[in-house]
């Protein structure tokens, strides 16, 4: 029993540091954000979920290429996201409360992509999340 006991938590601690070094791979939250990072690394790609409370407000996924196709249709906004000026685009999304959602894809480099949604409730917290995700810093 005692050695279940420590294999459990050994294997804790190991998932834990995984999990940590996880969201290092995420953009640094601009200062005085609430927000906080929940990563998830998959085969080539990191997904950054910034958490207000336990609901997702803003998403970063890094990968080598973009996994959306941005329709010019659906362009709504300009702005930028660190030194990187962007188009943000509403996603083709029947469900209700859509028109407050973004997305976004930033080049970083030769095969290095971020792709950035953000999904809102209401029309004053979409301009406080675009204008928090205009302080992230890609790199």
């Amino acid at each position: 029993m005692k050695k279940l006991c420590c294999l459990g938590l050994l294997l804790a601690a190991s998932t834990f540091d995984v999990a940590a070094q996880d969201a290092t791979a995420c953009p640094a939250l601009p200062d005085g954000s609430s927000l906080r990072w929940e990563a998830k690394a998959g085969d080539g790609f990191t997904v950054c979920r910034a958490l207000e409370g336990d609901r997702q407000v803003l998403g970063v996924m890094l990968a080598a290429k973009p996994t959306v196709s941005l329709l010019r249709r659906n362009r709504v906004e300009e702005g930028h996201i660190g030194l990187h000026e962007v188009r943000w685009y509403q996603p083709e999304i029947a469900a209700q409360g859509s028109e407050r959602k973004r997305v976004t894809v930033v080049e970083l480099g030769e095969d290095r992509y971020a792709q950035v949604w953000i999904d809102a409730s209401s029309d004053d917290e979409l301009r406080q999340l675009i204008a928090l995700a205009e302080g992230i810093a890609l790199n």
